[in-house]
């Protein structure tokens, strides 16, 4: 069983609540494309779902670092190996790396006909 903290998933809910009203208010669908939006919450918290719907209601990409972390360690990257040994070992993933991965995701988003 997933244990889910009230407290984040609360802040959550109502963070996303509030975003979606004020969107409704200024009678737009979404944001410019330069905008970033940062969601972030605990295992099990609804990040994954949270960010679903903003794809499916606004468009918006979604890149989860999580997604991008595993997705270099399947196609052997430069720093798969660095990856699996942090892993491994139940350590954190340097920041570098992390930061890296999602700088290109966001560049193969911008790229693409979205």
């Amino acid at each position: 069983m997933i244990r889910v903290c009230p407290v984040s998933l609360s802040l959550f809910i109502t963070s996303a609540s509030a975003f979606t009203w004020y969107l409704k208010r200024q009678n737009r669908r979404s944001l410019p494309k330069c905008q970033i939006v940062f969601v972030l919450g605990g295992p099990g918290a609804g990040k994954g779902t949270q960010c679903q719907l903003l794809n499916d209601r606004l468009g918006w990409s979604h890149l989860s670092a999580g997604d991008l972390l595993r997705a270099e360690r399947k196609r052997k990257g430069p720093t798969a190996d660095l990856i699996n040994s942090k892993i491994a070992n139940g350590q954190i993933v340097p920041a570098e790396i992390t930061v890296g991965l999602l700088k290109q995701g966001m560049e193969a988003e911008s790229s693409s006909d979205r």
